[in-house]
């Protein structure tokens, strides 16, 4: 799925650092390939939830109250209320920004903390920690004004009738003047100055890996989503028969779930818009409930894999071969 990220978080942070965005669009990596995975619901508190946990806690290491951390999510909800979809590489910038955590993703620190105050303020308490706000709060000082030593004219203080005294001052001051001269001529010689090494031009950022490319029909793919493994599975047009590649392609899924015991996979089932909306609604279904039965028989505890209805079962974002998968993320 084709989309200008820098572009759309200019709109929001009009200085936005290129090379932050980039690092950001990686570290989203496979999430980004679907038009709902790329999009961050803030209706749905379960979604909130996970950007607080996955993003501003583990990746950003925020050690905020869990209120205060909710209530900056929704304040970039609210800041980017105008636009009916919510990219999810936005959402993160603005969040970095707010914390002042781009510096995790290679951008500038301020340096200054957040404050309590301004992070539960709402979309003005974010709007507030801006560069350009900040700025602006700071003021510009009022200088002190320099004050007259109420002396007068120096000429006020000048005795005109000690002539004798002040050629005498002027002999002294040649005197010392001489020495200050002969000093200079017998100081030792400075040592030579070396060459500052050349800097060399720091290294382009990398550039964001290539999302799996979306196979022609029946397949799975691999990812990643908030440092968490996840699997993509494609279904050909109209069928729920999950391909034969689950097993082998779901090790790292398997791995991570047997070394953190505990861990749930949610199953979500998505349709192209073609057809019937109610056939293709019970057909996410049946998908879903086919890759759980998948997953159980490479291995994994029943219990430990949920179905999970999306908000949009039927992706309209224009490519049919995508729109037909189930997403099988860990929670």
């Amino acid at each position: 799925m084709a989309e200008d990220w820098l572009a759309d978080v200019r709109k929001y942070a009009g200085e936005a650092d290129e090379k932050v965005v980039a690092a950001i669009v990686k570290y989203c990596g496979i999430s980004l390939q679907s038009r709902d995975s790329s999009l961050v619901a803030m209706s749905d508190k379960n979604e909130r939830e996970l950007v607080r946990e996955n993003y501003l806690k583990k990746k950003l290491g925020l050690t905020h109250s869990d209120s205060d951390l909710d209530a900056a999510v929704v304040s970039v909800g609210q800041v980017m209320k105008a636009d009916r979809t919510k990219n999810r590489v936005t959402v993160y910038y603005l969040l970095a920004d707010h914390f002042d955590a781009l510096g995790i993703f290679g951008g500038t620190v301020r340096g200054t903390a957040t404050t309590a105050a301004a992070v539960t303020g709402g979309a003005a308490g974010l709007a507030a920690m801006s560069p350009s706000a900040a700025a602006a709060s700071s003021g510009s000082g009022a200088t002190t004004p320099m004050r007259h030593s109420g002396r007068g004219d120096a000429r006020d203080d000048f005795n005109f009738a000690g002539w004798g005294c002040g050629i005498a001052a002027v002999g002294l001051g040649a005197i010392i003047l001489a020495a200050l001269l002969a000093w200079w001529a017998d100081r030792p010689a400075a040592p030579p100055t070396t060459a500052a090494p050349a800097m060399t031009a720091p290294a382009p950022a990398a550039a964001p890996p290539a999302a799996a490319a979306v196979p022609d029909g029946a397949g799975v793919t691999t990812g990643e989503r908030d440092g968490k493994p996840m699997l993509t599975v494609y279904f050909d047009t109209g069928k729920s028969d999950v391909t034969n590649d689950l097993t082998t392609a779901a090790a790292a899924v398997t791995d991570y779930v047997a070394k953190n015991p505990g861990t749930k996979l949610a199953v979500s089932g998505f349709n192209d818009p073609t057809g019937n909306a109610a056939a293709n609604a019970e057909l996410s279904k049946k998908r879903a409930q086919a890759v759980k039965a998948a997953l159980e028989k490479a291995g994994i505890a029943a219990e430990a894999v949920e179905l999970v209805k999306p908000d949009e079962t039927t992706d309209t974002s224009g490519d049919n071969t995508a729109a037909r998968r189930v997403e099988v993320t860990v929670q």
